[in-house]
């Protein structure tokens, strides 16, 4: 077995089962997010983040937990799991436990010159997909009205 297998092995062992749940949790939604995303147009993908009503923003525990495991699982399944799809399978949690979120896209441009773009949830003022260490630096793209659901 390579060091770096052996190394993924050794921290998969120290896992709780609360965060071996978590793990399982995001990859069985990072998968149905890849055939949301994949099977619909982006305009019924992104509609599906218009809704009514009122929600709690969920708490620092659950943001750094539903946070944790998708970035963890993202990277490492056999499929495409990018910023969108990671804010799609956030919001499937969120809904889940029945707390508010709101979708966020940003673009900005490398330093190429080259547009990039960045999706990212938050719940509350905390991100909770997509933290990047220069998110500041992505301009938001006004969505509908409506996008949040909070």
């Amino acid at each position: 077995m390579s060091g770096s297998a052996d190394g993924l092995w050794k921290r998969a062992g120290r896992l709780s089962a609360g965060r071996w749940k978590a793990l399982l949790t995001a990859i069985w939604l990072l998968a149905r997010a890849r055939l949301v995303h994949r099977s619909k147009p982006i305009k019924t993908v992104l509609d599906r983040f218009e809704t009514e009503g009122s929600r709690t923003a969920a708490t620092a525990a659950e943001i750094e937990l539903i946070g944790w495991a998708i970035n963890s699982a993202g990277s490492r399944v056999p499929w495409r799991s990018d910023c969108l799809l990671q804010a799609m399978a956030g919001s499937m949690w969120l809904d889940t436990i029945q707390r508010g979120y709101k979708l966020n896209i940003g673009v900005r441009k490398n330093p190429a010159g080259e547009l990039e773009a960045h999706a990212w949830l938050t719940s509350g003022d905390s991100v909770v997909t997509g933290n990047l260490s220069d998110l500041q630096a992505y301009s938001p793209i006004p969505l509908e009205t409506g996008i949040a659901r909070l």
